[in-house]
């Protein structure tokens, strides 16, 4: 027979001990602590042990409504409800409810539920969905990530679910080293002596985690030297502060030379679909390097001129197509999308064609693009790809890593070739980063 109970061992790791049952006497008001944070470098164990504390309090107080907030659904589906059912798996009390609109798992012993509700900031900007929330308690976890203004909905929304057994309102935050909003939040009155009473804060580490592998360890190495400060040593240090370019780890000197192509390998296409110019960059990777031997960017062009120049350019060759994922969407003036066009312009088959489904994060993209810089023999040409070199040296990158791009008239700003390289670079050589 299956178990009704969860059973959570936090023995191992005296840090996660510590912020459970100090968050299980805040919610019973044996402390003053409201607002409980969990910050630092990655795989310190915050985002398990605050979902064992939400089910436990799930088990102590019947009836309650706790949320927990990702900045989108597929970071929760990927990520933090994975968690959950790992916790929870053997027990046959918590029932799910897979509604996207309304996903939550119910305690059929308690009646409490613990909801998974997406941010999604674009797309609300208000946050309306929000409106109205009745609960006792949030979890934002990778507030980094979320904006101050859910930070002011969830302190409005905060103990508005009424029980005849009430916990304090708690928020709970689990967060990497930022420079945003968090940062001066928590982080900074922390380290200054000035954080309120009101609120708690823990520090995490992945050296303090018994169950990080040595694989994994092996794979943050290879990370650039300012991830590996940031996300795994815990380093709050604003390094962009001198030097904000969102390719910090370029260096023209180092990058930059002469390339031949070789017309024993592949060719790789990745494409960006920008109204003027439609952009292409051409790259080839063999003996543990990658060249980028081409760039080509047309003004006032389709898709359809812009194959034609590729076929001129490099007849005879055997081409993989990635980039934008917007090109896979079908355009008002063909039946085919721009991907579709190039395949039949090209007359590549099926498995020619690797873009993926969705673009990669600016932010993820960010630490893949200058790990490659710094970790890998990367040669871009000095005379044909002149457009990536401007964009690798003069993009500027925003607080939250994305690019800035706030004036497209400004050539600067317009990062047309930096989104090809992302795309290539995510396609081909992601595993890079994969244990982050």
């Amino acid at each position: 027979m299956r178990g009704t109970h969860v059973n959570i061992d936090l023995t191992k790791n005296p840090k996660q001990g510590d912020y459970f049952l100090t968050s299980l006497a805040a919610a019973q008001s044996a402390n003053g602590y409201k607002f409980l944070n969990y910050g630092g470098a990655i795989r310190g164990g915050k985002t398990y042990v605050t979902l064992a504390i939400l089910i436990r309090l799930s088990e102590i107080f019947p009836g309650s409504r706790w949320h927990i907030v990702r900045k989108d659904m597929p970071s929760l589906e990927k990520t933090t409800i994975p968690s959950f059912e790992k916790i929870t798996a053997g027990s046959v009390r918590w029932k799910p409810y897979r509604n996207k609109s309304n996903y939550h798992y119910r305690n059929t012993a308690t009646g409490s539920k613990i909801f998974f509700v997406p941010e999604n900031l674009q797309r609300d900007p208000n946050l309306m969905s929000f409106l109205g929330l009745e609960t006792n308690g949030f979890f934002l976890e990778q507030s980094e990530e979320l904006s101050d203004k859910l930070w002011e909905k969830a302190l409005e929304r905060t103990g508005s679910w009424y029980l005849p057994k009430m916990p304090r309102g708690l928020i709970f935050q689990t967060f990497n080293p930022c420079q945003n909003w968090v940062k001066g939040l928590i982080y900074d009155r922390w380290v200054n002596g000035t954080l309120p009473p009101e609120y708690y804060f823990m520090a995490a580490l992945p050296t303090e985690n018994p169950f990080v592998t040595t694989d994994q360890l092996a794979g943050w190495g290879m990370m650039a030297e300012r991830y590996q400060k940031q996300f795994i040593e815990g380093d709050w240090t604003d390094f962009d502060a001198e030097d904000n370019r969102w390719c910090f780890a370029f260096r023209k000197k180092q990058h930059t030379g002469k390339t031949v192509l070789n017309r024993n390998q592949p060719v790789y296409l990745s494409f960006d679909f920008n109204r003027n110019p439609i952009t292409v960059t051409i790259w080839q990777h063999y003996d543990n390097r990658i060249y980028n031997i081409d760039c080509i960017k047309l003004e006032d062009a389709t898709i359809h001129r812009l194959c034609a120049e590729i076929k001129e350019r490099y007849p005879d060759c055997l081409f993989f197509v990635t980039g934008d994922a917007s090109g896979d969407n079908k355009t008002t003036l063909s039946i085919l999308s721009n991907f579709g066009v190039i395949k039949n312009a090209l007359g590549l088959s099926d498995t020619q064609m690797q873009y993926s489904a969705t673009n990669p994060r600016l932010q993820d993209s960010r630490m893949l693009v200058n790990t490659m810089f710094e970790r890998y023999p990367i040669t871009i040409d000095e005379d044909r790809c002149q457009p990536v070199i401007d964009d690798l040296e003069k993009c500027k990158a925003n607080p939250d890593g994305t690019i800035v791009k706030n004036n497209r008239a400004n050539p600067n700003q317009q990062a047309d070739t930096l989104d090809t390289v992302r795309y290539y670079l995510h396609r081909y050589f992601r595993e890079m980063i994969k244990f982050f």
